[in-house]
């Protein structure tokens, strides 16, 4: 079968055979989709991880060493794109958390717009003490109304650095008024400028004062001074025929501007979009299409410990049970019923200790397991039944990075193995994969199912019959 895997993926790399990488496809797609469900636990998501995997293996379809084990670098290829997704998801997360939290806080009521009418005498006085970078960056994107890919042009930048500067540019004008004694907040500032923006000259003076300042180069001082106060009638006139159509012109001007800075705030309070990719580049398509769920899966995680806390709950009321059954039971099935609810317990607890590590690996950007149980405490494993806690297990630590090729490898177990009133024994295991397995054994020596190899403690698979 493997040399038929690479026999396929030779005849795909050299003849661009699609049917070659089809029969792999549909070899390995099970293998490739599970791999990625149990990392993300959303099937949508899961497969954008698997399509990742196939992009890469169609990729490096001519570079892979003869040797390679096809199944088991898809299952690689599949957990780091499903692991990228997720970190991806769970940063976005908490971006679009503190966005919204910044976006409440810098709305303008009617007491703010009145405070950014007071700002105004100042507002030209802290525009003064910043840098020539920063003060230009402002005007141009307030005062002139320009976007912020014109910003980036005008700096010789781009639309994400003028962003980034002009947010700074707001940061040090906050502590210029902080240093004339006034304390004000970034929406404030922000419709302290968008009112200084929406100020409309009158109609006419852009002709009359290029007009004046034309002829002021080229006459004497006598003949400039008769074109100005000629030009100051003419703009009297002006203003008097106009002035309706000014107030009108400035009411919408007005208008614009607060949805503008409204728009604005969004920008500032939210990360710069990852860069536009290529239309044929599928990693970046897969990675922008999961963009929507992301919160679905840290929904999708909190629901799975609330139900698997609740299967807890279910085991210890059945070891509560009083010792009358509505059906009478031996002494045997008593204490086996007991046995087994002792063994669901277990089996639950493991679970959520599991989805607990795979959250924590999520939100600490790792791809390595937990090493102690208290890293899990904000993750939910501190609600764990206490009949079933965290005491009656261990994780197992490595000092090299666990191999995830091999999904048999043990992540955590119960400290003692079990006996049950059949006279066997015992233990459950929590596996990289996330599955959870009850072995048992005739004596309470499991060091025969529980073998080293150089992929860590793995359990033993006995041969098929």
């Amino acid at each position: 079968m493997m040399n038929d895997d690479l026999t396929l993926l030779r005849h795909y790399a050299r003849d661009h055979s699609d049917e070659a990488f089809a029969q792999l496809v549909q070899r390995y797609c099970n293998l490739v989709w599970s791999a990625a469900y149990r990392v993300l636990g959303d099937a949508s998501l899961a497969q954008d991880a698997a399509q990742t995997a196939f992009t890469d293996l169609a990729r490096k379809a001519a570079q892979l060493p003869k040797q390679t084990i096809l199944a088991g670098w898809l299952y690689r290829a599949s957990w780091l794109a499903a692991s990228k997704i997720a970190r991806h998801e769970s940063r976005r997360a908490q971006r679009e958390e503190q966005a919204m939290q910044i976006q409440q806080q810098s709305e303008p009521g009617p007491d703010e717009a009145r405070a950014a009418q007071q700002l105004q005498p100042l507002l030209d006085s802290a525009l003064a003490d910043l840098d020539e970078a920063d003060r230009n960056a402002v005007v141009l994107r307030f005062l002139a109304g320009r976007s912020l890919a014109e910003v980036g042009a005008a700096l010789g930048s781009n639309e994400d650095a003028a962003q980034k500067r002009v947010a700074r540019a707001l940061e040090k004008l906050r502590g210029s008024f902080r240093a004339r004694g006034v304390e004000v907040s970034g929406g404030l500032i922000l419709a302290a400028l968008s009112a200084a923006g929406a100020q409309v000259a009158p109609l006419g003076l852009p002709a009359l004062l290029s007009g004046t300042a034309l002829a002021g180069a080229a006459v004497t001082p006598t003949i400039t001074a008769l074109l100005l106060m000629k030009a100051k009638v003419i703009l009297g006139t002006a203003v008097v025929a106009t002035m309706a159509t000014v107030m009108v012109i400035q009411h919408n001007s007005m208008n614009r501007l607060t949805a503008d800075n409204a728009s604005l705030r969004q920008q500032l309070a939210a990360p710069p979009p990852p860069p536009a990719a290529p239309a044929v580049d599928p990693d970046e398509l897969n990675r922008r299409k999961a963009e929507h769920d992301e919160l679905v899966r840290l929904r999708g995680d909190h629901q799975e410990l609330v139900r698997l806390r609740d299967q807890i709950a279910q085991a210890a009321k059945l070891t509560n049970r009083p010792a009358a059954p509505r059906v009478e039971l031996n002494q045997a099935e008593t204490e086996t019923a007991i046995a087994e609810a002792q063994q669901t317990r277990m089996v639950n607890s493991l679970k959520i200790i599991g989805v607990a590590g795979r959250i924590y690996a999520n939100n600490t950007h790792q791809d390595f397991a937990p090493t102690n149980f208290v890293q899990l405490m904000n993750y939910g494993i501190a609600n764990l039944d206490a009949k079933a806690s965290v005491d009656n297990f261990e994780l197992i630590t490595y000092s090299a990075p666990v191999s995830f090729t091999s999904p048999e490898v043990i992540l955590a177990r119960e400290k003692m193995p079990r006996q049950w009133p059949d006279g066997t024994w015992h233990r459950a295991y929590l596996l990289v994969d996330g599955s959870v397995q009850v072995r048992s054994s005739p004596t309470s020596d499991f060091s025969a199912i529980e073998q080293p190899t150089a992929n860590g403690l793995v359990l033993y698979y006995p041969p098929q019959q």
